[in-house]
């Protein structure tokens, strides 16, 4: 049998069969022909009010574990008066899909984290994502004392309404270096609590354009808000000044 050959013959004979399986591959990289290479989409969810009860009661879950002083990262002085985590509406929208685009040559690092220690990790890749501000790259690490990605992005609420040292993602493998991205689960490190708890610092390079209102929020940005006298807003102006202070 004389081997596959890149000229009109060939591709007559092979064409067809070559359409379907370039098909398929865009169909299991999680992309959509129309969409720029390799560009993660919103995941088709079988029954998305069975999927927003689903994160309702992760919540709630969460929310009671972090009331029982035995298990709580919530400092023990704030707990008295801790008026629970403080999370965006849910989004089925906010589920994406899609390929890690992994980098040829894996680029070290060191992550700094909230106690002043440096993290060793290592920048294998990003996805692409579009969550209203167009297609942006949100880097994807891999901390090298142990096996496990991270990803921990910035955006336009960091500073204002969530945490200034950024949220965390975790990523949930779809097979075929496909993963989901459920932004509804972006959650604030055990350090936004309070107490000795050390977390890796988000890079830069992990800042989005766009304003990601989904997740958790910055419980301890609202409580101040909420707390101060009528009138004033003193924290979230000068929440504002530092934002505008660090995009400068």
């Amino acid at each position: 049998m004389e081997p596959l050959r890149f000229e009109k013959k060939g591709f007559w004979r092979f064409g067809w069969m070559g359409l379907l399986v370039l098909g398929w591959t865009l169909l299991s990289m999680g992309c959509e022909s129309s969409s720029p290479d390799g560009l993660c989409h919103p995941a088709r969810l079988d029954d998305p009010q069975a999927y927003i009860s689903g994160i309702e009661n992760e919540r709630n879950a969460r929310n009671e574990a972090y009331r029982d002083p035995k298990q709580t990262p919530v400092a023990k002085e704030d707990l008295p008066h801790w008026k629970g985590l403080q999370f965006y509406p849910v989004d089925p929208h906010a589920v994406l899909e899609g390929p890690l685009v992994r980098k040829m040559n894996p680029k070290r690092l060191e992550i700094p984290d909230t106690g002043g220690e440096n993290r060793h990790a290592e920048e294998i890749g990003y996805f692409l994502i579009d969550l209203g501000a167009g297609p942006e790259k949100l880097p994807v690490y891999r901390m090298l004392d142990g096996d496990d990605l991270f990803l921990p992005f910035l955006d336009a609420t960091t500073e204002i309404e969530t945490y200034p040292a950024g949220r965390y993602l975790d990523l949930v493998s779809l097979g075929h270096d496909r993963y989901r991205l459920d932004f509804n689960q972006a959650y604030n490190p055990y350090c936004a609590y309070g107490g000795a708890w050390s977390c890796p610092i988000t890079p830069q390079s992990n800042r989005l354009e766009a304003a990601v209102r989904f997740g958790e929020r910055g419980y301890k940005f609202l409580e101040e808000e909420n707390s101060a006298p009528a009138g004033t807003h003193s924290h979230d102006g000068a929440a504002r000044d530092k934002a505008s202070s660090h995009s400068d």
